[in-house]
Order: structure tokens, then sequence, then C-alpha cells
């Protein structure tokens, strides 16, 4: 790194550090009081990133500098928190924080788990930060949107509507563009070097995310720790490639829709459906799978006993509800952009002979190319999972990242270019942003409920 980026990344920390601080006041409205200082910290980040990317399109709708619209949002978030922390319900029985720092003091295996943590996000800050951010899809989509909203000050129309444009996908959501133009306007310029801090910031909120959710689901320390360092050092999702690509901000969305979703149907605390709504509005504001992801999540809620419990109705509704605003409100928005990869033609009855040999294509390709190779990997999650014994909340976030990943598969048998072309260009990336996920759900597994559960199994005493 040259000697005059150290500034302009401590101006996007400071930003990022006061985007988290006001979220984490926030982030009070969505997490009961059993919550540990590290989950509640991870919201406290999604939700001051969700405020920052929303000021953008605000600021453009009312006509005000976006900078202006920020703090303005802020102050009102920083208002509602000190509401909401007054006369809020303090429940001091819901046991002691094990989520926090003290929670992290000796034995020497706890060290060894922190230095392990500690190097895989250094190694990612390195991979992140050496050069600008370059990878394909952030140049020609999410940098190339996020660039232009910052410049034309306003969302032009020939972003989803001029053919020569296509390359950058008007289909997408653009909650990174409008996440990486708030940046910008809060700095004063664009700087796609600088602002790839905000991917390490990311890792490190999913880490805390995973440890704090695994530590109040009553699961030892040292095994949500072992957790936390495996995902710390998983190279395939935290790499220098996806630096400024959307996956990594999906990875972390889907790990808090993920762990909401099994609050929810768990009726664990009464802020469940709160975070399960928040996280299902964020998902697809980041990607188009995002809305896969909350499609599999409802089909959860239905499985086993669907509408017959309360709980499955609410959780369903907190996941369909945002999510059927969000995809009408930017197809009102943006129109009707199609989907130009792929060919949906290819469902139709009519066509069944042409589909199933491309399905063989995708599977068959996929294996070759991206399963085979990752084979000690998949051995050992397939080893972890067979030691584990089964849970409702853990076996729900596998079978919800196996939903994610069969789809991912799938999807590339109605590719326009074929099969073959999607599989090599895509699955690997978007199947490693299910890591965390399915992190989630082979350590509840694999808990003990000696020395960290409080106040019992919450398997059992939250009727999951």
């Amino acid at each position: 790194m040259t000697e005059g980026l150290w500034s302009p990344l401590a101006e996007v920390a400071a930003v990022l550090l006061a985007s988290g601080a006001f979220g984490y006041g926030v982030a009070g409205a969505f997490l009961s009081v059993a919550a540990g200082r590290t989950e509640r910290a991870a919201w406290g980040l999604g939700v001051g990133l969700a405020l920052l990317a929303a000021s953008v399109p605000l600021a453009f709708a009312a006509g005000r500098p976006p900078r202006e619209m920020a703090v303005l949002l802020f102050a009102t978030a920083a208002a509602a928190a000190w509401i909401l922390h007054r006369y809020r319900r303090e429940g001091r029985g819901a046991g002691r924080d094990t989520g926090g720092v003290r929670a992290l003091l000796t034995p020497s295996s706890v060290l060894l788990l922190l230095l392990l943590i500690a190097f895989g996000v250094a190694v990612f800050a390195l991979r992140a930060l050496t050069e600008p951010m370059w990878s394909n899809d952030y140049l020609a989509i999410w940098g190339f949107k996020g660039k232009t909203l910052f410049g034309a000050g306003g969302v032009p129309g020939r972003l989803f509507t001029d053919p020569a444009l296509g390359f950058s996908h008007p289909e997408y959501p653009l909650g990174l563009p409008f996440l990486f133009a708030a940046l910008s306007f809060l700095l004063g310029r664009w700087d796609d070097h600088a602002m790839a801090l905000l991917f390490p910031f990311l890792q490190v909120a999913t880490l805390f995310a995973l440890f704090g959710w695994l530590r109040r689901r009553g699961v030892a320390r040292t095994v949500a720790l072992s957790a936390a360092a495996l995902l710390a050092n998983f190279s395939p999702l935290y790499s220098a490639f996806l630096t400024g690509m959307a996956d990594i901000p999906q990875a972390f969305v889907s790990l808090l829709f993920g762990t909401a979703l099994v609050d929810a149907l768990d009726q664990l605390d009464a802020f469940a459906v709160r975070r399960l709504a928040l996280a299902s509005a964020l998902a697809v504001s980041i990607k188009n799978e995002g809305a896969l992801l909350a499609a599999a999540g409802f089909l959860l809620c239905l499985v086993p006993r669907g509408w017959a419990r309360a709980a499955s109705r609410r959780a369903a509704a907190a996941v369909a509800a945002p999510t059927v605003l969000f995809l009408l409100a930017g197809r009102l928005w943006k129109g009707n952009p199609p989907l130009r990869d792929f060919d949906f033609g290819l469902l139709g009855p009519t066509l069944v002979l042409e589909l199933l040999p491309r399905v063989a294509e995708a599977i068959h390709v996929a294996f070759r190319e991206v399963i085979l190779p990752s084979w000690p990997g998949l051995l050992c999650v397939v080893v972890l999972l067979a030691a584990g014994r089964p849970t409702p909340a853990g076996d729900r976030l596998v079978l919800l990242a196996l939903l994610c990943a069969l789809a991912y598969l799938l999807a590339p048998a109605i590719a326009v270019l074929g099969p073959d072309w999607l599989i090599r260009t895509s699955f690997a990336r978007t199947v490693s942003a299910l890591a965390p996920l399915a992190a989630a759900g082979i350590a509840l597994r694999l808990r003990s409920l000696k020395a960290g559960a409080k106040g019992g199994d919450p398997e059992r005493t939250a009727g999951g």
C-alpha cells in the first residue's frame, strides 16, 4: 500500500465505525437483552450500512445533498435508539452476556483460535487493500453503477434502458452501488482503493454475527471460536477477486437471515421476526440471489407443520412482505429489464426435452470443475455433519444452505450461453457465499452445553 493511502483509509474507517456505532444503538430494537455485544455489533454494522445506502436514493428523491441526508438519517436513528433505550423493558433474567469480551479470556486453546481469526482477517485485509478493486464484475457492474450514481448525482435512466449498458445488468439490485455512492459522497470523491476497506469490515461483522449467535444459542466457546476461525480463513470467499463484488455482503446478510429465521421459527425471542424482516429486505437489495434465499426461507416456514403453527405464519410473513415489496418497488422504478443471462422459455413444457440434457450438463460440469476438486473440504464438511447431532435450528440452517446451493446448480440449465459457461464463471463463487450459513448450522449441531449454555437447551426451551 502506498503512503498516501493511509489518510483515505482512515476516512473510510471513520465513516464505517460511525455507521456501525449508530447502528449499534438502533440494533437494540431488533435484539433481545440476551444478545451479546458481538452479535449486536454485527447487526449494528448491517443497520448502519443500510442507512448509509438508503440515504442516497432518499437524497435524490428529496432533491437534497446526499451528505446532508446521511446526517439526517443517522440523527433520526440516534433519536429513535435513545427513545427505544429509554422505554424498552430491561430484562435481567436472560442470562449473562456470553458474546462479550469477557468470554474471550483464557485458556490457551481460546488464544490460539483468536490468533487464527486475527490471521484470517489480516490476510484478507492485505488481499483487499493491496490494490484498487479490480475484479470483472466490480468494474462492469457494482463499481460502474456506484461511480455513475456518484458522478451523475442521481439515477440516470440509461442505466436501465440503454442497450449499450446491458453488460452492467440493469436487473440487478442497487443496494451495493448505493452504498459505494454514499461512501463517495461522504468522502467527497470516488476512491475505489480506500473503499475496499468496506469488505474486511464485512468479514469481521460476519464473524461477530456467527460467534455471537452461536454463543446465544448455547454453543461452547471453543466450538463457536473454531467455526469463526475456519470461516475467517475461508479463502474462496474472502479473496482479492471478490473484493468489490456483492458476494461478501450477501454472505453476511445470508447469515443474518438464516439465524433470524431459525430464531423466529423457534420463537426464541419477541424480536426475531423483526430481525427476519430486516434481513429479508437487505438480502433482496444486494443480489438477485437474495430472492432465492427468501424463497428457500419461505419454503422452510411451511415444513413440517406449515401454517398450523403461528410462529411459521409470522416468519413466512416476515420473509414474504419485504421481499415482495422491494421486488415490486424495483420493478416499478426500473421497468422490466430482462434477465439477459437466462432463457425462461426453456421452462416451457414443449422444451422439456432440451431442458433435461442441460440440467445433466450443469450437474456434470459442476461436479468436474467445482465439486471434485474440492473433495477434501467437502469430506470434512460431511464428517462434521456426521459427528454432530440433529437439532431443529442447525438442521434448518444446513438445509437452507443446501436449497440455495441446489438452486445455483440448476439455474445454469437455462443460461443463454449454456450451463458450462455459467457454472465455470459463477457457481463456485455464489456457493462460497453460503459458507457462513453452513458454518452456523454445523457448529450448532456440534455444540456442547457445558460451559456456556444459558438457561438450558434453546432447542427445547424455545419449542423448536
